[in-house]
């Protein structure tokens, strides 16, 4: 059965309607195998996000990449400009974000300046394609913070993604998994450990 038809949501763009908790233990069995299909194929959460009527296509090499990405253990590969490598690696922490809750990731590169200009520009751009994804955000004045330095993006399920710089001063990756730009590197720990690397 579609997920909108156990929600039962209404097709009307007009009509509201709330989820309450009883609604929610309801569906809790049907939403957790969603979400399990979801992490291993997040090509297909994409397009659920996006929705029937979206423009945003991924090709097919998009897809492979997110699916290797996701449900390996370590991966590492080497890809030309103009991949899409920076917007496919956030685009991977932010599904990332949103099917494991309360998962802590980073963004890390060889200056804070030069990381949080390609997360702010990423997550934009995401947001922008998906709104879905903006929808997820929690934009609370101090929870979601964009700056010359520094990004912090926070979930509404308690997931966090920050940027951190590549220094031997910078500790705070210790407690946190996620991206490396330049050789760009995925260590997503909060569940299970993930390596990602693309030379750019």
């Amino acid at each position: 059965m579609a997920l909108a038809g156990i929600l039962a949501l209404s097709q009307s763009k007009t009509k509201k309607q709330g989820l309450s908790e009883e609604r929610v233990r309801a569906i809790l069995p049907q939403m957790t195998q969603y979400v399990s299909f979801w992490r291993e194929y997040p090509d297909m959460f994409i397009e659920f996000l996006a929705g029937p009527n979206s423009k945003f296509k991924l090709f097919f090499y998009q897809r492979v990449f997110l699916r290797a990405v996701m449900r390996h253990k370590y991966a590492y590969a080497t890809f030309p400009r103009a991949y899409s490598k920076s917007f496919l690696s956030i685009m991977v922490l932010m599904i990332r974000c949103i099917l494991y809750p309360g998962a802590k990731l980073f963004v890390c590169s060889g200056g804070k300046e030069q990381a949080a200009s390609i997360a702010k520009e990423k997550i934009e751009e995401i947001c922008e394609l998906i709104p879905a994804f903006k929808r997820e955000i929690n934009w609370k004045p101090g929870k979601t913070i964009f700056s010359k330095d520094y990004v912090k993006v926070e979930f509404k399920n308690g997931s966090r993604l920050d940027v951190v710089a590549a220094r031997n001063s910078a500790r705070g990756g210790r407690r946190h998994g996620g991206l490396m730009e330049e050789v760009n590197k995925i260590a997503l720990t909060h569940f299970y450990p993930i390596a990602l690397g693309v030379c750019a």
